[in-house]
């Protein structure tokens, strides 16, 4: 399995600076169909241990569902536990993208969203023609931020984060140093600008 780490680089370190009052569409990653509405990103969201998947409370956060039930799956979790999930599949294919653990959707206080299952970019097999992904922010003064995750065999990006791949070594910061070079070839450029540049940059 390869190693992940997660940064958040800006030309200043700043913080982000992120209204919770903005609403946040999410599409299925296969086919692009709209599937939920909430008012907060998921990539801030805890992730569970068991699975990856993103714990997005409904009584703190909008949560709009376009989703077909998948029925209930009981799931092992260690000696003698078993876990009730409630599915939720894509209405455009059919494909699982979250769950809850009470029957009754009103009901459920956690819907918990499928690692890699949704993406804020519906059109992601042509994502010039998409708009800025949330991982790339316009800060003020100038400022733009991206979240990063390197990643030892891939590179892409996403609504969630840019991955990048990284042949330095992670010992004595030979790694965070290649990262810092690739990315100070688009300092001083606006988010869209730096999105572009970095689409430039992933192309095979």
């Amino acid at each position: 399995m390869p190693k992940r780490t997660t940064h958040t680089y800006s030309s200043e370190d700043a913080v982000r600076d992120g209204a919770d009052s903005d609403l946040f569409v999410y599409y299925c990653k296969h086919c692009s169909s709209h599937v939920l509405i909430t008012g907060t990103q998921l990539q801030k969201m805890p992730k569970r241990k068991t699975d990856k998947a993103y714990a997005l409370d409904k009584q703190k956060h909008l949560a709009r569902l376009n989703t077909t039930e998948g029925g209930k799956v009981l799931l092992k979790r260690g000696e003698g536990k078993l876990e009730k999930q409630y599915r939720m599949n894509c209405v455009g294919c059919g494909l699982f993208v979250c769950y809850r653990a009470e029957e009754d959707v009103e009901h459920a206080s956690l819907l918990y969203v499928v690692d890699g299952a949704l993406s804020t970019i519906a059109a992601e097999t042509n994502p010039q023609d998409a708009p800025v992904p949330p991982c790339i922010s316009q800060l003020e003064g100038g400022l733009v931020q991206v979240a990063i995750e390197v990643e030892d065999r891939a590179q892409r990006v996403n609504a969630d984060d840019v991955r990048v791949t990284v042949a330095a070594p992670a010992a004595r910061g030979e790694a965070n140093s290649e990262l810092l070079e690739f990315m100070g070839k688009v300092e001083d450029l606006t988010a869209r600008q730096v999105y572009e540049k970095l689409l430039e940059a992933v192309q095979p």
